[in-house]
């Protein structure tokens, strides 16, 4: 079973060696990546860039993507290839995802606990959340999950 853990990590990321120049050629970067193995196999790309992305831009990118895959071959077998947006419940994973979202409100869920509160404040290594019971200061490397929350 480790054999098949350590080849589907490889698998994955050549798929993602393949997938990301792409999206950086129409200004996008690669939000997540799904290489979902079974019955039918799924290979799904989550973009996005400055502004949101359009249908229009993951259909460009679902057919460069496509050709890549079909020449180089990473996945082997039959599989459907998914580019889609990340949507308003996107998870916030990295340092950019916090920056882009700084004065929103958000819900951090870290291993025994979570906080919600508008992003204040972003570096590297962490960001402070405003809260009602003041600033809470939250190491990324701790964040199990996080999303923003919406107004309604």
């Amino acid at each position: 079973m480790a054999g098949s853990s350590a080849q589907a990590k490889v698998q994955e990321e050549r798929v993602r060696s393949l997938a990301e120049p792409v999206l950086a050629r129409h200004g996008a970067e690669l939000v997540e990546l799904i290489v979902a193995r079974g019955r039918s196999q799924l290979v799904r790309l989550v973009a996005d860039r400055e502004g949101g992305i359009d249908l229009e831009t993951c259909a460009r990118i679902s057919e460069e993507v496509s050709r890549l895959l079909d020449a180089e071959d990473p996945i082997s077998g039959r599989y459907t290839l998914e580019v889609t947006s990340p949507g308003l419940n996107r998870p916030l994973r990295t340092e950019s995802d916090f920056r882009k979202n700084a004065g929103r409100k958000v819900r951090v869920v870290l291993a025994r606990s979570q906080h919600e509160g508008i992003v204040k404040e972003v570096t590297e290594e962490a960001v402070t959340l405003a809260t009602d019971h003041g600033d809470v200061d939250i190491p990324l490397r701790d964040v199990a999950k996080a999303k923003l929350l919406l107004p309604w």
